[in-house]
């Protein structure tokens, strides 16, 4: 079987989606030819690559060049291709422009739907477009997969969407070197609070370091390391370093294999995010049995287990009784019934595989 990827980004960038496709692309390359076809997201990156039995391209400095610069040069190189597996957003233009001429059907992951929540952004009519985009991807004719209840509950009732099957993600096992405060900017008795994300508004860093200093009047001890995982913003990131000081200090781009030497330093765990449909750095917490504190929103409350505190987003009173409690030594127990394994992610998709193929 010739199975073609078509993603907006892939490795080596280091997001979450980026390290589920890489999981299920090297679990499928075992057995079956495997093509990936994504942005030129870094210069220094070569336009083809050979990697662990994936052959990658890469076109475009941009995910937008991507979706029309992709969607012409590929037409020379769709011959025998049996599968197209995509997610949004660019990358399902491409997907769709291409299935006519390799007749091969779709499926899209489907990571979140933002859909009434694009009107929150300050630019509306900029947004606007943005949801326009979404719309026309849940009219396609797809097989489509959703990372959440949550998310497969938008579909449903957005875009009555009826061919679709809930597969959660999950990652890599988690495994990593130990490390210490003090080999970063802190003292073993610091009170340690992690943050490990994308600084993008959704993800609410905003909140998080607008509240800080409200926190640390709960106890002194308390500090902050922020993982960002990019740094090409420089607007967004110059107002995050404006918060930084002796208590607050960052990191950039760490590669996703040593992530968890640095989320397993945290004495709590932060998600405070607006608008989280999966939420891989709360799972990831959860499984480290960190104590965490999460908006609940999205599909967070679904994959968490162990020591959560959430809050409602835009809540400052129960964001702050979250650390109350915390404090006081109050454990919210919540059972987890979910084996979510790299194992059964890829079983689920191949059985999807094999169902669209014979069909």
């Amino acid at each position: 079987m010739k199975i073609l990827y078509i993603l907006d980004y892939f490795y080596p960038s280091t997001g979450g989606v980026e390290r589920v496709f890489e999981n299920i692309t090297n679990h499928f390359s075992q057995n079956h030819e495997i093509i990936v076809l994504t942005s030129k997201f870094s210069q220094n990156l070569p336009s083809k690559e050979f990697y662990k039995n994936i052959t990658i391209y890469r076109i475009g400095k941009n995910r937008f060049l991507f979706t029309i610069l992709g969607s012409f040069f590929w037409l020379k190189l769709l011959k025998n291709i049996d599968l197209i597996h995509t997610s949004t957003y660019n990358a399902a233009y491409v997907a769709k422009f291409l299935s006519f001429f390799t007749k091969a059907p779709v499926i899209l992951t489907s990571h979140e739907i933002v859909w009434k929540n694009w009107y929150k952004f300050k630019w509306k009519i900029k947004w606007f477009f943005y949801k326009k985009i979404e719309d026309f991807i849940y009219k396609f004719n797809f097989f489509y997969v959703f990372v959440s209840q949550h998310v497969r509950n938008i579909a449903i009732s957005s875009y009555k969407i009826k061919k679709h099957k809930v597969i959660y993600n999950w990652l890599e096992n988690i495994s990593f070197n130990k490390i210490n405060k003090k080999d970063l900017w802190f003292s073993k008795n610091d009170f340690l609070w992690v943050f490990a994300w994308r600084p993008w508004w959704l993800k609410w860093l905003d909140f998080l370091l607008e509240n800080f200093q409200e926190i640390k009047k709960l106890n002194p001890k308390f500090k902050l390391l922020l993982i960002l995982l990019e740094k090409n913003n420089s607007k967004k990131l110059q107002k995050i370093n404006s918060y930084l000081n002796k208590d607050i200090k960052i990191l950039y781009e760490i590669p996703h294999h040593k992530i968890y030497d640095y989320l397993q330093l945290a004495d709590v765990g932060i998600v405070p995010s607006r608008s989280e449909w999966f939420g891989f750095t709360a799972l990831e917490f959860s499984n480290l049995w960190k104590t965490t504190v999460l908006s609940f929103v999205g599909g967070i409350p679904e994959i968490n287990f162990w020591d959560c505190h959430f809050f409602k987003p835009d809540n400052k009173q129960q964001f702050l009784k979250a650390f109350h409690e915390i404090f006081n030594w109050k454990k919210n127990n919540y059972s987890y019934n979910k084996k979510l394994t790299i194992e059964k992610m890829n079983k689920n998709y191949k059985k999807i595989y094999k169902k669209l193929i014979t069909n």
